[in-house]
């Protein structure tokens, strides 16, 4: 499973000064729809969805990679293995 970097997403809005209702509209979803995803992690958001905001952010290659395409941490992977 994948983990949004939502507050990077949001962070990285917010000092391109592009609201939430703006994506939405430039991505073609409904803005109750873009919060509700964003709200649940980001992890809803579809490959198109992220092209499009990709392309109006706009965000580059590794900041795509960076926010949308980071595998999810497990606990468990952090903590030291007996020997």
């Amino acid at each position: 499973m994948l983990d949004v970097k939502v507050d990077q997403l949001k962070e990285t809005m917010s000092k391109r000064h592009i609201t939430g209702d703006a994506i939405a509209s430039a991505i073609g979803i409904n803005r109750s729809t873009f919060y509700r995803k964003l709200n649940e992690g980001g992890t809803r958001f579809t490959a198109e969805e992220i092209f499009r905001m990709k392309d109006y952010i706009p965000l580059s290659d590794a900041e795509v990679i960076q926010i949308f395409l980071q595998p999810k941490s497990h606990k468990r992977d952090k903590e030291p293995q007996p020997a």
